[in-house]
């Protein structure tokens, strides 16, 4: 028996073991001889792995990855990154195992380069509103695709649209257009046959998942002219994309309705540091800095600086931008989710975010695990064991659209 990865199955191979979705659900039975449609549903129900009948190749490939030494030294570094959370709660203890083991295999241990930053002036503390008022007087405008995004929403709206009229509207835009094919052509979907047209992507997709790509990826591209001495735009869109695909598996887990939300949430949930990093340079090197030296969770940096958070600056934006009061709900609590009208997606994204920072996957600026707000914990009624297949779902997805985050 061996463990063999989705990309290495070729059909005639034969099941040592069943195969299970996320959610328990049989796929193919023992014994049973693999075909390409196999392959197909287990890409799109996100399995990455299956065991093979004669295949012992994989077995313990992640044991023999990495030295003992190495192994503890990975932990030893993944603690301090932790040291904000209770590694005694069984949540975060399961977490850490997983990051652990996701570090070891990716070398993900020390992949974000630290970028050298230092204070640029003595500034003072900022009050919370005074600091809003100068961000409304920077007056940020509406780039040309949320506009789009608007159009698309209204269409959406309308329960006589066609699949065509959502095509015409997206086509608007044909960087849009462009990057929405790519994505429904990538292994994240697994379709069988080439999609050419933005028509038979929302047949086959959903209205709401391509307003949802269309929307996430039009506010994200906005925001592309990041200083680089102060972040790595392409670390920012990791740390994203990874959020906002653990959000989407994190809620079909829970079989909540509308999946594509979380994942526009979790894609979205530190737009604000965005909105800091681009229009507030000078305040942002001193918020970083200071956050390092002090070894402070970045957010209660941001507090104490600013008078309020990446949470606030977000929610001004997406308000402004007048976008659906769902996202604003999971964006604006997302460290604090008990505290949302709507508790249960926003500890969706709450949880996908500790994950995401856990595992080292990308960076929006903060060095540490977030802590985990228990209460909102305990009202998921979820198992800690869910996280290991979770994570295995997600970090497949997040990879077959990893190379899509260049465009």
């Amino acid at each position: 028996m061996g463990l063999t990865h989705i990309n290495d199955l070729i059909p005639g191979m034969i099941l040592d073991e069943e195969v299970r979705d996320v959610n328990g659900r049989l796929l193919l039975k023992k014994d049973k001889k693999i075909e390409s449609s196999h392959i197909r549903i287990f890409k799109i129900w996100g399995v990455t792995e299956v065991n093979i009948q004669g295949n012992n190749r994989n077995k313990n490939v992640s044991a023999d990855s990495a030295s003992p030494e190495r192994i503890e030294k990975i932990k030893e570094n993944t603690a301090s990154l932790f040291r904000h959370v209770d590694l005694e709660h069984p949540a975060i203890k399961e977490i850490f195992r997983i990051s652990v083991e996701f570090r070891s295999k990716h070398n993900f241990s020390d992949n974000e380069k630290m970028i050298d930053l230092a204070e640029v002036d003595s500034q003072q503390k900022a009050n919370g509103r005074d600091f809003l008022l100068k961000l409304k007087n920077k007056n940020i405008s509406l780039p040309e695709i949320p506009s789009i995004v608007f159009e698309l929403n209204e269409v959406i709206a309308n329960p006589l649209s066609s699949a065509e009229d959502i095509a015409q509207v997206v086509q608007r835009s044909p960087s849009l257009t462009a990057l929405l094919l790519k994505i429904v052509n990538s292994p994240f979907y697994g379709f069988p046959s080439k999609i050419d047209k933005i028509s038979l992507a929302v047949t086959l997709i959903g209205t709401r998942e391509i307003s949802g790509l269309a929307l996430g990826i039009s506010l994200i591209s906005q925001f592309s002219k990041i200083p680089k001495e102060i972040l790595s735009m392409y670390s920012f869109l990791r740390h994203s994309l990874a959020c906002g695909i653990i959000s989407r598996i994190l809620a079909a887990h829970k079989n909540m309705p509308q999946t594509e939300q979380l994942f526009v949430s979790g894609l979205l949930h530190d737009l604000g540091r965005l909105i800091l990093y681009r229009n507030f340079p000078n305040e942002s090197r001193n918020i970083l800095s200071r956050a390092r030296s002090s070894e402070m969770l970045l957010y209660m940096q941001e507090t104490d600086y600013l008078g309020c958070n990446h949470t606030h600056l977000v929610k001004h934006l997406l308000q402004q931008w007048k976008l659906p009061m769902v996202l604003e709900n999971n964006v604006f609590f997302h460290h604090s989710p008990q505290k949302a009208q709507q508790p249960l997606p926003a500890t969706l994204v709450h949880l996908a975010d500790i994950i995401t920072n856990g595992l080292g996957i990308g960076t929006s600026g903060e060095r540490f695990v977030p802590p985990l707000d228990v209460a909102a914990w305990e009202s998921l009624e979820l198992s800690p064991s869910c996280f290991d297949v979770i994570t295995k779902q997600a970090t497949h997805q997040y990879f077959a659209l990893e190379s899509l985050l260049d465009i």
